[in-house]
């Protein structure tokens, strides 16, 4: 078993207004932490991973070619891999997304 706890993790910044904790990684699969702030837009992108994710709390709303959806806390999705989207917060306040990457993202565990 492996063990990792946020409180003890310094957040890496993505970028303004984002934060980013690696939890875990196995062989097959990635748990990252966000907290991004009221306002911040991440641009359209994919990748190869398939990404499911959970909002603890706040609210976001993804925007793929197909539409958009705000997802409140307690809310579940999923990307399947290749598929475009677009990630929000409009708020009110930060929110924080649990996301389960596989395969486990490479470029991020590049920036480590």
């Amino acid at each position: 078993m492996r063990i990792a706890n946020i409180k003890t993790m310094p957040p890496e910044i993505v970028k303004d207004g984002v934060k980013r904790w690696i939890l875990v990684v196995g062989e097959r699969m990635m748990l990252a932490i966000y907290e991004i702030d009221e306002g911040v837009t991440f641009p359209l992108h994919s990748h190869p991973h398939e990404q499911v994710g959970y909002i603890v709390s706040g609210r976001i709303e993804h925007r793929t070619p197909s539409g958009s959806e705000i997802l409140e806390a307690g809310t579940g999705y999923i990307f399947p891999s290749n598929e475009p989207h677009e990630t929000y917060n409009p708020g009110p306040g930060p929110v924080i997304v649990l996301d389960v990457f596989s395969p486990p993202r490479e470029d991020y565990l590049k920036r480590k």
